[in-house]
């Protein structure tokens, strides 16, 4: 099944893979989801990456971390400052969550591992990352264009820094209801992920928080404004989940679904506690 961009086209890729059959596998994958005429380029090295990227910026880097001029998260740091106007998806031949949430937190949109991702899930991946990359732009200085970053601070030692940032991120409809989260999204609620997708938020909410629920939803404005709703952990203990919405748009309406990040918040409304986690199942009507 083709997919397809919510500007009107297949995006402009960047693989960057030098394992031939790897690399193939993945070409494979994205002529599946998009069709023969998908602007794909493929090239072995970091250097020929940054080169391909400073001649002609692509939508979306597909990035894996073992290559001959860079290893493990040095491709994606050094994608990261000279290239911060380009999402990032990692990649990689290995199961690896420790790897996989440094990676997010340094600045890739998502991490998959090969030979595990489907064509359906590489293309929705790769549109979250687009979405996503640009929300972050938009939100950074108030324009659609590229944000500038620093190099990457070093790492501390010792367990990372879980302060700052969503925890998790899933996908509802137009309605609210849940099409795709991470189990992160459900442990952070306490149920089982069978349990959340399918179910609308307004359901699990407390009752004195549906109105302000529903008007987020229906709000026009495209503000990525932060709304906290409380739940109820099976435990009776009382949640309050920040929730920030971007609609996401099919081609024919702006708001066919929304890009929800949350984030659990203390009794006192700051943020307790954070860690960038992606979900990879967004599809398109």
């Amino acid at each position: 099944m083709e997919q397809e961009q919510t500007s009107g086209g297949p995006p402009d890729l960047l693989v960057v893979e030098d394992n031939t059959l790897h690399a193939r596998l993945v070409l494979t994958m994205l002529s599946e989801a998009w069709g023969d005429e998908a602007p794909v380029r493929h090239v072995k090295r970091l250097e020929s990456a940054l080169e391909a990227i400073d001649e002609s910026p692509p939508d979306c880097v597909l990035l894996d971390l073992v290559l001959p001029d860079a290893d493990g998260l040095e491709a994606v740091d050094s994608l990261l400052v000279n290239a911060p106007h380009v999402p990032i998806v990692v990649l990689s031949a290995h199961k690896d969550d420790h790897l996989a949430l440094r990676a997010v937190r340094r600045g890739a949109q998502d991490y998959l591992v090969k030979g595990t991702v489907t064509a359906d899930a590489l293309a929705r991946s790769v549109q979250l990352a687009i979405q996503r990359h640009h929300s972050e732009s938009r939100s950074g200085d108030g324009e659609t264009g590229p944000v500038p970053v620093a190099a990457p601070a070093p790492e501390a030692e010792g367990p990372p820094d879980t302060a700052i940032g969503p925890t998790a991120v899933a996908i509802l409809d137009a309605e609210g209801a849940v099409m795709f989260a991470e189990e992160d999204a459900a442990d952070m609620l306490g149920l089982p992920l069978a349990e959340v997708i399918g179910v609308p938020l307004v359901a699990m909410c407390h009752p004195a928080d549906m109105d302000r629920w529903r008007s987020a939803i229906e709000k026009e404005d495209e503000d990525l404004e932060e709304i906290i709703l409380r739940f109820v952990h099976p435990s009776g203990a009382e949640l309050r989940v920040g929730i920030t919405l971007e609609p996401l748009s099919n081609g024919q309406s702006p708001r066919a679904a929304f890009l929800a990040m949350l984030q659990p918040h203390s009794d006192e409304g700051t943020a307790s506690s954070g860690a960038y986690a992606v979900v990879s199942g967004w599809g398109d009507e």
